[in-house]
């Protein structure tokens, strides 16, 4: 009988026919078999230890160590201005860095090589491991040699005989696997419990290699495009080249807000086409995404300040100009409130500076704007051209005796005429400049500014701000300057005409950001989560245990395996009490 009693590792019989003793000069030969020292190389547990920390330790310094962002790779320009900002924490070192690509660790090929031969290691043990595993689970060995018993981890024996069938039964109920063999003088029994667990650490193994594919798959196959749509406006997924070309049309936008101006929820309605065809119809949030064909589209953004503006040539009545605007940048503008000397509010807004000159008193540049009162009445309002926040606010009414001014800071009220002017401070108004429009005299671009609109927000999504340049209750206004002396101010569906062009204000409109995404290495992550968390799930909590017991007419031995943790010896001994046998409560073989 062979010494080896658990079937794992090589047998001890070398005298076989057939059998090469691996030993002295052969072994030095079988090495130097190329294909032989590759596989054991790969199949060495200390080399897939030292590939798994150099991994780690790779990984780690791809953490701690800033990595060029993509915006700025395949930009020269760029990536040397970045660069320069990290010479303030790395210094001399920076370009012995940068030329072994520690700024980038996660993009080169020895980072791709050194995944490339952990998964070909793991692979490797796990191939191998996995023919002595399964022959040792389904033809395990069923019987060891007597020295077995006096040396095995776990043990236990006592001098007298047991009731083999006894014994065979609570193993059975503990759910045990059992064969007896009864011989003249000794009945042998053999016990296994969850003999597949052993295939645990393979899974685990197994998991890693799905994890460093899932990243492979990624990094190949992960498709990303951030798309910004105005109500009502298409945009295509891909290059316009791609022949499986998909389109974005948003349809609606919707955003809901708390009375503090805290966002709720942003929603999108749009329709999706696939190579001209609609496809599908669907609503976008940020954690509920649209699906189709593989691509996930999610509302990653909302943005209410747009206006869409069209110019007609009025002489062939051709649609020259027609886009959605977003008024991305905010121009400081004079938030003012007037009263009549009822107490009834006649004016209540920004003021949307239009006019710039310099003054003959001060000799600077100032910004101005002129506002209609009712029953006739009009201020003027002037500023510095790039006003602060303590910057004083001057409101001018010619009249035919006399004329009014007044100076106030932000916070203060003047009364003149029967009006109380108050200056409640500046506030920024959602503005843009456009190229391309046309203009009379031949300039191409123009300046818009919309006030009255209020989203609850005067940046993109943050919900801090409750109204933009205006009461709630107003119609959104939208002024362009550049094309006259004096600013237009449209409201929606109003139209203009300046120079032989017919400028209309149709609408304001609402922007969202849509993020088109395709990452099929998400499903390769969770079978590798699975897979690791089955595989330890198995490997801690329910291993693979195995008995062996010898029963004589004067003696009964039992020895097993099990992990070093499960106390077996413990067991034992509980079952030979089930079994009948006369087991002390404080036995002097506890091991």
């Amino acid at each position: 009988m062979e010494a080896n009693p658990v079937g794992q590792g090589p047998s001890l019989d070398r005298g076989r026919a057939g059998a090469l003793p691996h030993n002295g000069w052969t072994r030095t030969v079988s090495l130097i078999n190329p294909l032989r020292a590759v596989w054991w190389l790969f199949t060495n547990v200390r080399f897939a230890i030292v590939l798994l920390a150099l991994l780690a330790t790779v990984s780690l310094v791809g953490v701690l160590v800033p990595q060029m962002p993509a915006t700025v790779k395949g930009d020269e320009m760029l990536e040397r201005a970045w660069l320069e900002n990290q010479r303030g924490s790395f210094g001399f070192l920076t370009d012995s860095m940068d030329a072994i690509g520690l700024f980038e660790v996660f993009s080169q090929r020895w980072f791709a090589f050194l995944l490339a031969v952990t998964v070909v290691s793991t692979g490797a043990y796990v191939v191998s491991r996995f023919p002595g595993i399964w022959s040792n689970i389904r033809k395990p060995r069923k019987q060891v040699p007597d020295r077995y018993f006096e040396m095995a981890p776990h043990r236990f024996a006592i001098d007298s005989a047991i009731d083999g069938e006894r014994l065979e039964a609570a193993l059975r109920a503990k759910r045990y696997k059992v064969s007896r063999t009864a011989e003249s003088d000794a009945t042998y029994l053999f016990a296994d419990r969850f003999q597949y667990a052993q295939l645990g650490t393979l899974l685990t193994h197994a998991a890693i290699i799905v994890f460093i594919l899932s990243a492979v798959v990624q990094r190949v196959d992960a498709y990303d495009s951030p798309l910004f749509l105005a109500e009502g406006s298409t945009l295509p997924v891909f290059a316009v080249s791609n022949p499986n070309q998909m389109q974005v049309t948003l349809e609606n936008a919707y955003a809901q807000f708390a009375p503090d101006g805290r966002p709720i929820d942003y929603r999108a309605d749009f329709i999706i086409y696939d190579r001209g065809e609609e496809a599908k119809r669907c609503s976008s949030t940020v954690n509920s995404p649209c699906s189709y064909n593989g691509y996930r589209f999610y509302q990653e953004a909302y943005f209410g300040y747009g206006a869409t503006v069209s110019v007609r040539d009025t002489a062939t009545g051709n649609i020259l100009y027609q886009e959605t605007l977003a008024l991305s940048s905010q121009n400081p503008s004079p938030r003012v409130k007037v009263t009549d000397a009822s107490g009834t509010v006649v004016f209540d807004r920004a003021v949307v500076l239009t006019d710039i000159f310099e003054t003959d008193e001060e000799a600077v540049a100032v910004a101005a704007a002129y506002a209609g009162l009712p029953g006739g009445r009009a201020l003027t309002f002037w500023i510095p051209e790039n006003p602060q926040a303590d910057d004083k606010l001057v409101v001018f009414e010619p009249g035919s005796d006399d004329t009014a001014r007044a100076t106030l800071a932000a916070g203060e009220s003047a009364t003149t005429r029967g009006l109380t002017v108050e200056y409640i401070g500046l506030e920024g108004i959602p503005a843009s400049a456009a190229d391309g429009i046309p203009v009379p005299g031949g300039s191409k671009s123009a300046l818009f500014e919309m006030t009255n609109v209020a989203f609850g927000t005067d940046e993109t999504s943050s919900g801090d701000y409750a109204d933009a340049g205006g009461s709630d209750d107003a119609d959104p206004t939208l002024a362009i300057i550049g094309l006259d002396p004096e600013a237009i101010s449209l409201q929606e569906g109003e139209r203009a005409r300046i120079g032989g062009y017919e400028y209309t204000f149709e609408r304001q409109a609402e922007f969202v950001g849509i993020d088109v995404r395709r990452d099929r290495s998400d499903m390769l992550v969770w079978i590798g989560a699975f897979a690791i968390v089955v595989g330890l799930a198995i490997t801690f909590w329910v291993p693979r245990r195995r008995l062996w017991a010898k029963i004589t007419a004067d003696r009964t031995s039992l020895a097993g395996q099990a992990p070093s943790h499960a106390n077996y010896s413990r067991n034992l001994r509980e079952l030979v009490r089930e079994a009948g046998g006369n087991v002390p409560e404080e036995p002097e073989d506890d091991d």
